[in-house]
């Protein structure tokens, strides 16, 4: 469903219960026939959002129609709520017009917008900025204004004249946000030099720049080579039609869906709503510990290194478990530093990152099995079970061996938590008990409430163990399982 127009100091309750942000919150600070409009298209509370700023002479109904309905019917971009910004801009000079219908120049329309981002940073966790045209300049200097900007997550930039343009000199008197820009203008030359001194080419952010490869309007003397060549990407289109695909299969729908779709390597069982939320608040973790890693306790330590891990920062990830004083006395964190070794293996196949995996979780078994901890040596030893079969999955003397090890201390700890269940369930698959574990599965699932992150880490394990086992028929259950406790 598209929602009306609705102007910005209305507020908005969406279709499908109240919208996350009112946008009666998001203030209007220019003049004008399209003063301050805000397009809603979806808001249904998520995590995420994508906010469109169209550019000269657009609007945020016409500019990237149909894009914003494409990214609602598409499966994988689920979990994004949806809106246009629009701000004062037509092609009527502002001598004779009066002060009443003033058109701002960037700079105005640009702090415009950063008012309306920290109003939306106050509800989301992750912000997607996409800008056609001039659109893309107001994005530029409006991040550059803000004095925070990690719940910026993407920027797409369409046809911007980041580099300035030569016709806008003739028109200078004409208009301000033409005369701001030319390519011999302050806002160009400023901005250029505020954004080059701020991110030298390393962006917190991801970050492309598009040409239209029939646009004459932005060249890409403008519109790319102001960039490194690694953020920049063409589309077909000409310099309207760039951002007004005809269908799902264009390229400029397929930049953006390709930018925003999640690449996760263990989340393997989410519907992408409920992943693209979670995603959000991993973001959102990371943004809020990562200036305090050194203070943090085992608890928070671990979920800072699962956010991490889940906005795609693994190696990060890593370098903090090896350089944090605990590891040296906790069997849990060693166990979580063999686990994201044990990601990286079944990533990128080296072996010496399965061995680094192995022997974490056999120093966080060594010392488990000193103190007596039975969670944690069955935690230790089915992924050791885990290793040695992928290791060899010929000789199965040691997985089995570490298979009953762990379900003996499954029995000692009799917390019968869901991690405990799933311990049992992966070990009876190298016991060859599949129907023992299935019926295992089924409840850890149960248990868990369908937890994303526990369901995705319980399926990988098993997946791949069936898989080193040469069960497919095993696999095709298990798989069928999985997916209908998510969906």
């Amino acid at each position: 469903m598209i929602f009306p127009k609705v102007l910005s100091d209305t507020a908005v309750s969406a279709a499908k219960g109240i919208a996350k942000i009112a946008l009666g919150k998001l203030l209007t600070s220019v003049k004008g026939d399209n003063r301050g409009v805000i397009v809603p298209y979806r808001s249904e509370g998520h995590e995420n959002i994508i906010c469109f700023v169209h550019g000269f002479c657009g609007n945020p109904e016409e500019t990237f129609n149909p894009l914003p309905q494409f990214i609602i019917e598409e499966h994988e971009l689920k979990g994004w709520d949806i809106i246009s910004v629009g701000y004062s801009t037509d092609l009527m000079p502002n001598i004779g017009r009066g002060v009443w219908a003033a058109t701002p120049d960037l700079n105005k329309v640009s702090n415009y917008l950063k008012t309306n981002l920290e109003i939306l940073f106050e509800s989301y966790s992750r912000v997607v900025l996409i800008g056609h045209s001039m659109g893309g300049l107001v994005i530029q200097r409006a991040v550059l204004n803000l004095d925070d900007i990690n719940k910026i997550s993407h920027i797409l930039l369409f046809g911007t004249p980041s580099g300035g343009l030569k016709k806008a000199w003739a028109f200078r008197w004409f208009k301000n946000q033409i005369s701001d820009m030319d390519y011999e203008g302050i806002f160009i030359k400023s901005l250029r030099s505020d954004w080059n001194k701020k991110f030298n080419a390393k962006y917190p952010f991801y970050f492309k720049t598009v040409a239209g490869e029939l646009d004459e309007f932005v060249p890409v003397l403008s519109s790319l080579e102001p960039f490194p060549e690694e953020f920049r990407s063409y589309t077909t289109g000409n310099h309207i039609s760039m951002v007004k695909p005809i269908s799902v299969d264009d390229t400029s729908f397929l930049i953006i869906k390709s930018a925003l779709s999640n690449n996760s390597s263990f989340l393997k069982s989410a519907n992408p709503e409920d992943l693209n939320n979670l995603i959000g608040n991993y973001n959102d973790t990371v943004k809020r510990l990562q200036h305090k890693v050194n203070q943090l306790d085992l608890s928070n330590l671990r979920n800072y290194i699962f956010a991490l891990e889940g906005i795609g920062k693994l190696d990060e990830a890593i370098k903090i478990i090896e350089s944090s004083e605990k590891i040296k006395e906790s069997s849990d964190l060693m166990g979580i530093l063999a686990g994201r070794y044990k990601r990286k293996y079944l990533i990128e196949c080296e072996t010496k990152y399965l061995e680094l995996s192995k022997t974490w979780y056999e120093n966080g078994l060594n010392s488990a099995l000193k103190s007596s901890n039975s969670k944690q040596i069955y935690y230790h030893g089915i992924n050791l079970a885990f290793l040695n079969l992928m290791e060899d999955n010929q000789d199965l003397s040691k997985t089995k061996k570490f298979a009953a090890l762990s379900i003996d201390h499954c029995e000692k700890s009799a917390n019968n938590d869901f991690w405990e269940i799933a311990t049992k369930a992966e070990a009876y698959l190298y016991l060859n008990d599949f129907d023992k574990s299935k019926e295992l599965y089924l409840k850890a699932i149960a248990a868990c409430n369908n937890d994303l992150r526990a369901t995705s880490s319980m399926f990988i394990n098993a997946f791949h163990a069936c898989n080193a086992l040469d069960k497919l028929d095993w696999k095709n259950e298990l798989d069928a399982l999985f997916s209908k406790s998510v969906n």
